[in-house]
């Protein structure tokens, strides 16, 4: 019971076994087709040569028959039958065997030779049978040729040569064959399942590569040398599945640890304010000011819990867009004007360099925040009596958006993550007030994304910061009162 479990479990129930496998029934497969069609076409090609041998002697023996009396018919067949090797019969018209040497074609035939001699009586034709298959050693090949005296059949003459010499070729040929086929077939299962394990090594590979990666080792990565086109290509995207799926777990935790780091702080404040207000009674004025300092901290909770949902809506896919047409030009000059007062305060000029007619597909409120987010934080770290930036022109089926401050700039080697999560180039750029969550340039990108177009920074030490947006524009039709619009901000202002 243990030799046929190990071979169900290494033969039957692995891919390299049924690999095996099917090489041996391919190749048995093969072998015995090709074993039938050679014994077919030898065998044609030996009774076609028989049977001119045959044909040449029947008629050679029947002319002489022909013009010999019946009574020296006897003499001429046993003379004959002295020298020819195979039975000889002759059988007349009415059946009866008027000569027999050697022994009885009719009954060794059976049926075979019992048609030929029909097919000769009845057509007058010579006709051919074998009494057994060319691979027995009793088989004889016949042939019965008729006899006609005046005109009619009198008689049928019926030869028979052997085929014993040639079986006995006819065995060695399988018996070499048989032999030559058992160490193809022994060659084609070894190699198959040499070939079939050799290319599954990089199957186990990545089978060992998953479990480690299963089991929490996310740097484990594969290192396949395979030149097989499939598997280099299998290599490659279980390597970057695997790239993903490290980064996505450290962004994971990196992202949980950040947001246990913003939201500890002001729920500390808010528990230490409440802390302090219970220590003993207070006026109502006193609770008043304490609850609006509270209720201060918990919009700042809201705002940073809102902005994780949004967040994760849009890394989710479900970031819901509304696609109407979006008088872009009218939209930004709009935001811009919202930001004059704010900007007069610590008298930094807003410059609007915007161009007319920019419609893109989109939704609105998505890019008023997306703006409203720059702009705001290009106010954060502009100083005092400087300039921002608001430009918008078409280049070819795009928008450029533009927003440059004059502040501290950004470090190069924090560019690249400053649309991270949580990330904060503090030391590159100051805050005019508050502290914010790391969570607005974020959000950003991801209505950016979501409106298939790109966002970048470019920015040096020193030199201010600026942020560019590209964004498809659409070529719907402009707003009829946009220009009334536009007329009304202008005297508004």
């Amino acid at each position: 019971m243990s030799i046929i479990h190990w071979i169900r479990s290494n033969i039957f129930r692995t891919f390299r076994g049924r690999l095996a496998m099917l090489y041996i029934t391919l190749e048995l497969s093969i072998l015995l087709f090709a074993a039938v069609v050679l014994y077919n076409v030898l065998s044609n090609r030996i009774y076609h040569e028989v049977d001119e041998q045959l044909m040449s002697q029947a008629s050679t023996l029947v002319d002489e028959l022909e013009t010999s009396p019946y009574y020296f018919w006897s003499g001429h067949l046993g003379t004959y039958a002295d020298h020819f090797q195979g039975p000889i019969q002759l059988v007349g018209a009415n059946g009866l065997i008027l000569f027999s040497a050697n022994h009885s074609l009719i009954n060794k035939g059976g049926n075979d030779v019992s048609r030929a001699l029909a097919h000769t009586f009845r057509d007058g034709s010579p006709a051919f049978a074998s009494t057994n298959s060319l691979l027995n050693k009793a088989n004889i090949r016949v042939i019965a040729f008729p006899i006609h005296k005046a005109g009619r059949i009198t008689a049928t003459l019926l030869l028979g040569h052997s085929t014993a010499d040639i079986r006995a070729v006819f065995n060695i040929l399988y018996v070499v064959g048989g032999i030559l086929g058992l160490i193809s077939i022994i060659i084609s299962a070894v190699a198959g399942y040499y070939m079939a394990k050799r290319a599954l090594e990089p199957i186990q590979e990545i089978t060992s590569t998953a479990r480690g990666v299963a089991a929490g080792d996310l740097s484990r990565r594969l290192k396949s040398k395979s030149q097989d086109k499939e598997l280099q290509i299998l290599v490659r995207v279980l390597n970057k599945m695997f790239t993903d799926l490290e980064t996505s777990f450290k962004a994971q935790k990196r992202f949980t640890a950040d947001a246990s780091h913003e939201l500890r702080l002001p729920l500390t404040i808010l528990k230490g304010e409440i802390e302090v207000a219970l220590r003993r009674p207070r006026s109502e004025e006193e609770y008043q000011q304490i609850l609006q300092q509270q209720l201060g901290t918990i919009d700042r909770i809201q705002r940073i819990v809102n902005d994780l949902l949004t967040l994760a809506r849009a890394e989710a896919g479900q970031l819901e867009l509304v696609q109407t047409s979006v008088d872009l030009s009218l939209l930004l000059q709009e935001i811009g004007q919202h930001h004059l007062i704010l900007f007069d305060s610590q008298q930094i000029q807003l410059d609007m360099q915007i161009e007319d007619d920019l419609i893109m597909m989109g939704e609105a409120n998505q890019i008023e925040h997306t703006i409203m987010n720059l702009l705001s934080n290009a106010f954060k770290h502009a100083p005092e009596q400087s300039s921002i930036l608001l430009s918008a022109h078409s280049e070819g089926n795009s928008v450029l958006i533009c927003i440059r401050d004059e502040g501290p700039g950004i470090a190069e080697e924090q560019q690249s993550r400053l649309f991270d999560r949580f990330y904060r180039a503090d030391d590159a750029r100051c805050r005019k007030d508050g502290d914010g969550a790391g969570l607005g340039l974020a959000i950003c990108k991801r209505i950016v994304d979501a409106h298939n177009g790109e966002i970048w920074v470019d920015s040096e030490i020193g030199a201010g910061a600026s942020f560019f947006i590209r964004l498809p524009l659409s070529c719907a039709a402009l707003n009829q009162n946009h220009q009334k619009r536009l007329n009304n901000i202008l005297i508004d202002t």
